[in-house]
């Protein structure tokens, strides 16, 4: 689910009207405790703005967007197969080791933002701690592909009949594919879980038909952790490297969307002589908020 603000980022750099086009655009979410309804929201019931307030769209494609973006952009270079294994973090410079499989070769930047993920290296190798808590609850999620009547909605239940207990969510995507989210005990062997024989059983039981089939199963716990600060002399953490949150809502990819946002109009700003350096402090303050 990219949301709103996520879309009008990405229109500012030329790509939010190709990402609201591919994606289902939805506002609406329904509640149900069993079989009854507690309640619905709109999300945006004004009509007039130039983008909804989510669409549904597979994260593989928003980054091949993004990076056709990137490869178009002339003073942008990415790099693949280029992983960073060691850094020297001063005071005005930060160089890092680089390994690729033509050899290691070394990099000195002004300022290096660490966007590397939930499991970050750059933070294991800078020693930094990652306190929050770790929820022992699983889910299982699934992406299967059917013909549904269904409308374009959030829906989610607490302890439906389908799954007496637990948690469930239904969510449509592109191209006849519905995303479910099933909670499961704290005891649940995962590897057991995903096998076809057991995810199919939830799913027809959810659906009330057997008339799908399974696109991907993955099991997740969620976490919600955040660095103590987000600015470490020359290295700058975003997204998930910097925090991480439940996923429910969608805040994961939005809120590391908004991240690079508020970091790159300031680094400009800096670059430019426009704003002093202190203005980079904000990024810090005003991103572990919103984390």
């Amino acid at each position: 689910c990219f949301s709103k603000k996520a879309l009008e980022i990405l229109d500012r750099i030329g790509s939010g009207e190709a990402m609201r086009d591919a994606g289902l655009s939805w506002s609406r979410g329904r509640v149900f405790q069993r079989e009854n309804e507690l309640y619905s929201f709109d999300l945006l019931p004004e009509a007039g703005h130039k983008m909804p307030a989510f669409i549904n769209l597979q994260q593989f494609v928003l980054e091949k967007e993004l990076v056709d973006r990137a490869l178009s952009t002339a003073n942008l270079d990415l790099r693949w197969k280029n992983r960073v294994i060691g850094i020297e973090n001063g005071d005005k410079r930060a160089t890092l080791t680089i390994e690729t499989p033509d050899g290691p070769y070394t990099l000195t930047a002004d300022r290096v933002i660490a966007c590397d993920g939930a499991r970050s290296p750059l933070r294991g190798m800078l020693g930094l701690d990652f306190p929050g808590e770790i929820f022992e609850e699983q889910f299982l999620i699934a992406d299967v592909r059917m013909r549904g009547e269904y409308p374009t909605e959030r829906w989610f239940w607490f302890d439906p009949p389908f799954h007496p207990g637990g948690s469930a969510l239904l969510h449509r995507q592109p191209e006849d594919v519905w995303r479910i989210d099933l909670q499961l005990p704290a005891t649940a062997n995962a590897e057991e879980e995903k096998k076809p024989e057991n995810v199919r059983p939830r799913i027809e039981r959810m659906l009330g038909h057997a008339n799908f089939e399974l696109e991907w199963v993955s099991i997740y716990k969620f976490r919600c952790l955040r660095l103590a600060a987000f600015i470490h002399h020359r290295v700058i953490f975003a997204g998930d490297a910097a925090h991480q949150v439940s996923p429910f809502g969608a805040r994961g990819a939005n809120s590391g969307l908004q991240d690079g946002e508020n970091l790159a109009w300031k680094l400009a700003a800096i670059h430019h002589g426009e704003a002093p350096e202190t203005l980079l402090a904000t990024y810090g303050l005003e991103r572990g908020e919103a984390a």
